[in-house]
């Protein structure tokens, strides 16, 4: 199917659970299935990096079948969600959208699931307000510990990186993404590349790309992941151990750091196993949210508060 410059908020096949709100003179995407209790727990799934609500497709309604309200949203320059230009990107600034769309929302307080700038989100949002965070999954988050950019992040970041961008990001700047976030290259499938291409395909979007990226500050960064020891929610650290964007040495930094976290390493996988190992993931979550310790209910080797799961 060709795609010819899709605008923001004009979605195509929009449903029953798509909605939009206006936060900070920003349109918002937002996904939203209700559980059939109201007073049922609140899921809030946050993406990464040139991704969408999309991400979560393979276990967002498993999530919500299991009795949650489950929320995933397109954060600003991403998805359908309106790419303003020269806007602040970074994770601080995504973080207090976030609170003040749950604000919005009337969503006091809910579990986080975040792929890696999601996680990293995520993280600021539970340094700054605590007691919107009952538990953290962080599945290959980046949170602001120093690290090599990946590749297309520091193609982002070079002068004329607007328009470069625009001539590289077609469908096989996104199928070479793939295969750098994917360890099984080969279960990558079309439908992925035409999902991913229809909303960086948006009014804006690669600009917003470009923005986020040169707007990464790991000094910035520095006074939060100097005190991510003073984070207090249980927190479920999942990696890919094959993940080429994030080491999973840092997750296991992290994890050190971090007073109430465990971390599972995912054989076979790479930085976004909620699409690679949607199926392990999403148990995975569920157990942790039911506060069962993966070290004692999975097999692996364990070290510390680490488990690498058997292949």
């Amino acid at each position: 199917m060709a795609w010819n410059g899709m605008l923001s908020g004009q979605m195509p096949n929009k449903t029953e659970f798509d909605h939009f709100i206006e936060i900070d003179d920003v349109n918002l995407h937002y996904r939203h299935y209700p559980a059939k209790k109201k007073k049922s727990p609140h899921i809030v799934l946050l993406h990464g990096f040139a991704s969408s609500t999309y991400t979560w497709e393979k276990i967002d309604r498993r999530l919500n079948d299991e009795g949650f309200h489950i929320w995933a949203l397109d954060m600003k320059g991403f998805g359908w969600s309106d790419k303003p230009r020269d806007s602040s990107y970074d994770a601080i600034s995504l973080a207090e959208q976030v609170n003040r769309w749950m604000e919005a929302l009337d969503i006091e307080q809910a579990i986080f699931v975040g792929n890696s700038y999601g996680g990293g989100v995520a993280a600021m949002l539970a340094f700054s307000y605590p007691k919107r965070i009952s538990k953290v999954i962080a599945i290959d988050p980046a949170t602001g510990q120093r690290m090599k950019l990946p590749f297309i992040l520091r193609l982002l970041r070079f002068p004329f990186a607007r328009d470069i961008g625009k001539l590289i990001y077609a469908k096989w700047m996104i199928r070479l993404v793939f295969r750098e976030v994917y360890y099984h290259r080969e279960w990558i499938t079309e439908e992925q590349i035409e999902e991913y291409y229809q909303r960086i395909n948006t009014a804006n979007a690669i600009e917003a790309q470009v923005s986020l990226a040169k707007q990464i500050n790991f000094d910035l960064y520095k006074a939060y992941t100097t005190r991510l020891h003073e984070l207090t929610q249980p927190a479920l650290l999942v990696w890919g151990a094959n993940d080429k964007w994030i080491p999973t040495q840092l997750g296991i930094d992290l994890c050190a750091t971090l007073p109430r976290a465990r971390m599972v390493i995912i054989p076979e996988c790479g930085h976004v196993p909620q699409e690679e190992k949607p199926d392990l993931t999403f148990r995975l979550i569920m157990d942790f949210i039911r506060g069962k310790d993966p070290l004692k209910i999975y097999d692996g080797a364990i070290a510390g508060n680490v488990i690498t799961l058997n292949p």
